[in-house]
C-alpha cells in the first residue's frame, strides 16, 4: 500500500533574460526541422541545455 515517492526535484527557474533566449531558440527548432537540418537543430538544443545548466549551478551554489 505504500507506494514509492519520486525523489523530490528543486525546481529551477530561469531569470527573465534567460528564459526570452530559451524561448527564442526553441522556437527556431521547429523550422530546422522542417528543413532537414539536424546540425543546427541539435546546436539549439545544446544551447539550451547549457543555458539551464547554468541556472541549475547559479541557484544551488
Amino acid at each position: 500500500m505504500g507506494g514509492k515517492k519520486a525523489p523530490k526535484q528543486e525546481e529551477v527557474t530561469l531569470s527573465k533574460k534567460d528564459q526570452k533566449k530559451v524561448d527564442k531558440l526553441e522556437a527556431q527548432i521547429p523550422y530546422h526541422e522542417g528543413r532537414g537540418n539536424l546540425e543546427e537543430v541539435t546546436k539549439i538544443k545544446d544551447q539550451v541545455a547549457g543555458i539551464w545548466e547554468k541556472a541549475r549551478e547559479a541557484q544551488f551554489a
